[in-house]
């Protein structure tokens, strides 16, 4: 099971890494970062802080984008060409295939936050601005967000076009960093629908906004080491129960 599992990883890795889409956006992940050196001088004694919330937030960016655009092809393309029908000729069961492409996109986007990490670092180091290892904190946040918009991107894939994914994907990310306003909303709002509406999608979509640590990081607060652990134990159960429904809609498809 675990063999079948990581072969299918391996080869998602492959073919991912092979992703001209993947090096353009690591590439233009760098050099937005590399832009650090001409807002500098417009940070106004700032420039420390100013510096790094970029940098950190432009690493989360670039890897959301990867999850969205690669994770949403992960599965179509495979029935798009009719590869799924060698794959599933193998002693591959369904579920083995899911968890494999999701293990592989998971992969691949460890590898791109290590590369854009050591590109912040270097960056930071020729602008001459300190560079913690404290701030690997927000980037070990955006790794388990990143855990759990994979898994999203991964459903999507499995039943609509990659284009209508990557659409679905990236409004799930974007509501999902609004789901405390949603529930203000459904606090203030008079009217029935919108509040069940409301409380509907703060439930349902994922709260991101936990894994956002980025202020505290770069101001140098204190971390809540059990704040941090809950939110990394959400990651994995909310991704499971993704990759739960994702196993399922797969395995009904008449292949």
């Amino acid at each position: 099971m675990i063999g079948r599992i990581s072969a299918v990883a391996s080869n998602t890795f492959r073919e991912a890494i092979r992703d001209k889409v993947l090096l353009t956006l690591l590439v233009f992940g760098v050099l937005v970062m590399g832009s650090a050196k001409v807002i500098q001088p417009l940070a106004l004694g700032e420039e420390s802080k100013v510096v790094k919330d970029l940098g950190l937030a432009s690493i989360t960016l670039f890897c959301v984008l990867i999850a969205v655009l690669v994770g949403g092809r992960l599965v179509y393309k495979e029935v798009e060409k009719r590869t799924i029908y060698i794959v599933l000729a193998k002693p591959v069961r369904r579920w083995e295939f899911v968890l494999g492409k999701y293990a592989g996109l998971m992969a691949v986007l460890l590898a791109s936050l290590v590369i854009m990490t050591v590109g912040f670092y270097l960056i930071l180091f020729a602008t001459g601005i300190d560079a913690p290892a404290y701030m690997l904190w927000s980037l070990l946040m955006t790794y388990f967000e990143l855990v759990v918009v994979t898994a999203v991107a991964v459903l999507f894939s499995t039943f609509v076009t990659p284009i209508a994914s990557a659409v679905f994907t990236f409004a799930t990310y974007v509501v999902g960093h609004l789901t405390r306003d949603l529930r203000l909303l459904a606090a203030m709002s008079p009217s029935p629908i919108v509040k069940g509406g409301s409380q509907f999608l703060y439930y349902v979509l994922p709260n991101l906004s936990n894994f956002n640590i980025r202020g505290e990081v770069v101001h140098n607060a204190l971390l809540n080491p059990q704040a941090l652990a809950l939110s990394a134990m959400y990651a994995v159960v909310y991704a499971a129960t993704l990759l739960l429904i994702s196993v399922f809609i797969f395995s009904r498809k008449d292949f």
